[in-house]
């Protein structure tokens, strides 16, 4: 029996409040689950609760605390938290910082999970991990050649199969380039077509990405909480990769407006964005979910012709709500 075929699982969900952790939060509460919340903010606590979860302040970078005990209590742990990132220019230091901080958050998770307890921990890491895939559709099982995030994601990637052999019943998800009515998807497109201003890109010929719709990657999170085997990645994407300035050729059409592009050489979107950044678009990055979908996860959005649209959809609306 798989844990999705029970009702009512405990999770201990981290990165509860961000981008992706707020859809995973709200899908599993649609789906009946009780829902322990990690944040570091206690400004964040009370819309926690109010969307229906049991809120936890603190931060796995202490040892100790309150979040010890309910991931002892845990059906299944999705691990969503990282250290923090958005919205500041990404330096080669600033990453270095974040790969020392990110094993340090996954060794005290790890060692607070009971195994006896908890059936699925589902580790939620990044594509950028698997970095350049040439132009033929790669699955799992290809050799990774990290650009980008990857080279600082890598170190906790490649020390997950050592916790599988301790015990530890850890799935591993890839979320490709996540889009949806917030983070980076809001800052880098959907804003600067609304305000008449370039969506910037990389020089050169046409590289393709594998993106998906948050609303989908969320679920596919939480639907490998009973479906995920143990030890195994999962990429989660698109049925499809697509040219990466697809999606914003989308969302200007969506927008009613004429998108701008401005393509820079890889010198001056460095300076502009920071090497990391930089490099995340400098790559090819095709990617197959057959996997993912040979355990009987569909898609709402399979491709980014359908999601694009429902996302700024989404966005127009809460820049109204906003506003009132």
């Amino acid at each position: 029996m798989t844990l999705a075929s029970e009702m009512g699982q405990r999770l201990f969900l981290t990165g509860a409040t961000g981008f992706i952790g707020a859809h995973v939060l709200r899908a599993a509460i649609a789906a009946g689950h009780e829902v322990d919340a990690l944040t570091r903010s206690k400004g964040n606590a009370e819309a926690l609760e109010a969307r229906g979860a049991k809120s936890i302040t603190g931060d796995l970078s202490y040892r100790e605390g309150a979040w010890r005990e309910a991931v002892r209590k845990a059906d299944a742990v999705i691990h969503l938290a990282q250290p923090q990132t958005f919205g500041r220019r990404v330096t080669t230091e600033r990453a270095r910082q974040y790969c020392l901080h990110r094993l340090d958050m996954d060794r005290a998770l790890f060692k607070a999970i009971d195994p006896a307890k908890t059936r699925r921990i589902v580790y939620v890491a990044g594509t950028s991990y698997y970095g350049d895939c040439g132009p033929e559709i790669c699955d799992e099982t290809a050799v990774p050649h990290p650009r980008g995030w990857g080279p600082y994601l890598a170190p906790a990637i490649e020390s997950l199969p050592e916790y599988v052999a301790r015990g530890l019943p850890i799935v591993a998800a890839f979320p490709g380039w996540v889009y949806g009515a917030g983070s980076w998807f809001a800052q880098y497109v959907l804003e600067p077509l609304r305000d008449g201003r370039p969506v910037y890109g990389l020089r050169g010929p046409a590289r393709y990405t594998s993106p998906v719709h948050v609303e989908d990657c969320a679920r596919a999170i939480l639907h490998l909480t009973g479906h995920g085997e143990i030890g195994s990645r999962y990429f989660i994407v698109d049925d499809l990769p697509v040219p990466g300035e697809r999606l914003a050729e989308i969302a200007a059409k969506a927008l009613g407006v004429r998108g701008r592009g401005r393509k820079l050489p890889f010198v001056m979107l460095r300076l502009l964005s920071g090497h990391v950044i930089a490099d995340s678009l400098a790559y090819e990055n095709r990617l197959s979910n057959h996997r993912l979908k040979s355990t009987g996860f569909s898609f709402a959005f399979p491709s980014c012709e359908q999601g694009v649209p429902n996302a700024v959809q989404q966005w127009l609306i809460n820049q109204l709500d906003r506003n009132r």
